[in-house]
């Protein structure tokens, strides 16, 4: 009898057991549905990344310029996007695509990826203005093996500045190599690219002052909200100019454009009406001791970043004609600077 109670007992309590996993089971699930619904950023950012991708790699892209009146000119829209320079595309509506007819990769359009603009790559993937993204094209398979990792593009925002990434991948032939293409999204905040002073020339004996600009990423550079500012005079500043500078593309500030020598610079910029460079007889840049500082503003904002200054003193023993290159390294040290007579304005 006692058995028998013993083993009912222990039946009851398995029972009892079950029901309470069945009952857990259904909790956590539950929860976990829950904490999905909370969390709809993450499904849309894989979605964003998937469809971006699917669009860059499966589509040849387009372009729509806009008319004087910024209406969009469909009558010269254009499968062609990539044949116009960065200047040419912040103009109109881009749709950025990479496929050539066969479906593989189009080597002139992986090219053209340098005269896009991150915030049109953006807007051309249907992505949200929030999105921040980091694209990248590496060479996996070749059958020149010194090829094999070789990155044809790569630029963008860092994961980590965001809460939220997600990547994907397509492997793509280009010629007889194969191309991983990589596309991220994040929900991070876009910032501003790295243009930097490579050379600049302040006591010409003749001619005019002049400061070069490179832009080393991979994207274009609207230069809306740049500005190039000198210390001396209570720093004289002055908004670059309109344009865009393409990957790798290097521009000219003058004193005088009529009177620069160019070397190959793909824009050049009037910075002598603003008084802050010079000209002739006349000077801006203060040879002896001056600097330059490189500022860019967030649109729609009183936000401004100081990318790059330099400054020199009377131990820089700065002298007519002569040019300063940077040579890399801390732009405040004399010595990271490469002096040459005339210069190379423009040149890449």
């Amino acid at each position: 009898m006692q058995d028998e109670e013993g083993l009912t007992a222990v039946i009851e309590f398995l029972s009892a057991f079950v029901l309470f996993l069945i009952v857990l089971t259904a909790f956590l699930s539950l929860a976990g549905l829950q904490m999905g619904s909370n969390l709809p950023q993450t499904d849309r950012i894989d979605e964003y990344s998937i469809q971006g991708l699917q669009i860059l790699t499966g589509e040849s892209g387009w372009f729509v310029p806009h008319d004087e009146f910024d209406v969009r000119d469909l009558a010269n829209s254009t499968r062609d996007w990539h044949t116009f320079n960065a200047s040419v595309l912040i103009t109109g509506d881009l749709r950025p695509g990479l496929a050539g007819a066969s479906g593989e990769l189009d080597q002139v359009r992986v090219n053209g990826l340098n005269n896009i603009t991150e915030d049109q790559f953006v807007r051309g993937l249907g992505l949200p203005d929030w999105a921040s993204v980091n694209l990248t094209l590496t060479v996996v398979e070749s059958s020149n093996s010194s090829r094999v990792g070789t990155q044809l593009f790569q630029d963008g925002a860092n994961r980590r500045a965001g809460d939220f990434s997600a990547t994907s991948s397509r492997l793509l032939l280009l010629g007889d190599e194969i191309v991983q293409v990589t596309l991220e999204v994040h929900d991070a905040g876009r910032t501003s690219s790295h243009l930097r002073v490579t050379e600049f020339m302040a006591d010409p004996a003749s001619g005019t002052e002049w400061v070069e600009v490179e832009n080393p990423d991979g994207f274009a550079v609207n230069m809306s909200g740049w500005s190039l500012r000198r210390d001396s005079d209570n720093g004289v500043s002055s908004l670059i100019g309109d344009g865009a500078l393409g990957g790798g593309d290097v521009m000219l500030c003058s004193g005088r454009p009529s009177l620069q020598p160019n070397l190959g610079a793909d824009l050049v910029f009037d910075l002598g009406a603003s008084g802050v460079l010079g000209r002739g007889a006349i000077d801006g840049l203060e040879f002896s001791q001056d600097g330059i500082k490189l500022t860019w503003t967030m649109p729609g904002s009183l936000y401004t970043v100081t990318v790059q200054h330099i400054q020199w003193d009377p131990s820089w023993d700065i002298d007519e004609d002569e040019s300063y290159t940077w040579a890399g390294g801390d732009w405040s040290q004399a010595a990271n600077w490469t002096v040459t007579i005339d210069g190379t304005p423009g040149s890449h």
